[in-house]
């Protein structure tokens, strides 16, 4: 059976017609039969796509910024298209079907199901508008639809994925393909049983390219990004940032879990546990040597800082002392879960416990509302949490000097949290 690689694309590699010119030679120049392509919504779409949810769900007008979508990627397809290419009409298309669910009041009952049916239509789009254009320079490619490979169950903005359905569609569908084209494919999309669209979450395209790679057994996969490889922190805030050559899959997975926005979190597990490599090379240097993931051992102990913005605080405090201990780990991460909250840190003492969570679309009431049956609950917005691995004196000694805004302290033997007020 052949070995095939993966490489996965996100939208900032595909934001413009330059873009997308830039993106094709770099696949023209690596072009093999077995190759899986996955791309993310272009550019910002899956943003656009989120207010478009929210107000048609509000039962608001949004035919003019659904205009304005359409139009951003009519755009795109003018920098590399003639005129007169069945690419617009596939566009339209595929805009009078968005328009089309965006009115649909039968699938509006449940706001995370309407939104699984309308948000991947980014991808759908981007992917086709990527196979038309290979194939326009020479480079014959096939298109599928990632729903007819990953299947998943049915909750919702966040499924999922039944592996060994997942690797039975995949093998079936995509190897024949293989032997003779590449195949591009949308990231975050799924299917359930019931045949309904499903996500697995924003920013998973690079999760798909993982859940792909370890169902066909592929050699590696890549993620082609707009940076090097990965650093040991935010070239924007850190500007003497260190690119990392190789990381062991633990390090990067540590990494990945407190924070680290490079790679989404659940790429990594399937692939260590597979024993694929995973490489981040950026798009803008292609030639040049980025950041390889693999089963390395030890890593280089170089500090690594990881901010986080916008975070929120929830103070549980136990409501019967008689239940004092334990601290119900299980009933918490189910609510959070419920919640679609993602923990980025627990601290807990005898009769309270503190939880740090991404920002929810909740409100304070609703937040509570969800914990309350155990706990009395206070709930803090805003708030800027830093972790920092592999920490030396420098940084110990930088972060303590904001003291005056600290919230509260973590500490294990190579690792320190601090949340801050902003």
């Amino acid at each position: 059976m052949i070995q095939p690689l993966v490489y996965k694309f996100g939208g900032a590699s595909i934001k413009d017609a330059k873009a997308i010119q830039r993106i094709a030679q770099l696949l023209k120049s690596r072009w093999v039969n077995n190759l899986v392509i996955v791309v993310s919504a272009a550019g910002k779409t899956t943003d656009r796509l989120e207010e478009l949810i929210s107000l048609s769900f509000e039962n608001k007008e949004f035919s003019r910024p659904l205009l304005e979508l359409m139009e951003y990627h009519l755009d795109l397809c003018k920098g590399l298209f003639e005129e007169d290419h069945s690419i617009y009409a596939r566009v339209e298309n595929h805009f009078a079907q968005l328009h089309r669910a965006l009115e649909n009041t039968a699938i509006k009952d449940n706001q995370g199901f309407f939104y699984d049916q309308i948000i991947g239509y980014g991808e759908l789009i981007s992917t086709r508008i990527i196979q038309e254009y290979l194939c326009l320079i020479g480079c014959s490619c096939l298109w599928q639809d990632a729903r007819e490979l990953i299947s998943t169950d049915s909750h919702t903005k966040m499924a999922k994925v039944d592996w060994a359905l997942t690797m039975q569609h995949c093998r079936k569908a995509l190897i024949p393909k293989l032997e003779t084209f590449p195949v591009v494919t949308q990231g975050f999309i799924g299917k359930d049983l019931q045949g309904n669209t499903t996500t697995l979450g924003r920013e998973g395209s690079d999760f798909t390219a993982a859940i792909l790679g370890v169902s066909l057994g592929a050699s590696s996969v890549t993620i082609w990004k707009d940076v090097a490889g990965i650093l040991n922190g935010d070239p924007d805030l850190f500007p003497d940032a260190v690119k990392f050559e190789y990381l062991d899959f633990e390090e990067a997975a540590e990494m990945t879990y407190y924070g680290a926005s490079v790679i989404h979190p659940k790429t990594i597990k399937p692939l260590s546990k597979h024993g694929i490599s995973l490489y981040v090379q950026s798009f803008l240097d292609p030639d040049k040597p980025g950041t390889v993931i693999g089963s390395f051992g030890q890593a280089p102990r170089i500090p690594i800082t990881i901010i986080k913005n916008n975070l929120i605080l929830i103070e549980l405090r136990i409501r019967d002392l008689s239940m004092l201990g334990g601290f119900h780990f299980d009933y918490i991460y189910d609510v959070a879960d419920d919640i679609h909250a993602e923990i980025q840190l627990t601290q807990a003492a005898a009769a309270h416990l503190n939880i740090v969570i991404n920002t929810v679309s909740l409100t304070d009431e609703q937040i509570v509302k969800a914990f309350r049956d155990i706990f009395h609950v206070k709930v803090n917005r805003g708030l800027k949490l830093i972790t920092v691995k592999n920490p030396t004196t420098v940084e110990l000694d930088h972060y303590r000097r904001m003291e005056a805004d600290l919230i509260l302290e973590q500490r294990s033997l190579d690792l320190v949290q601090w949340l801050f007020k902003v």
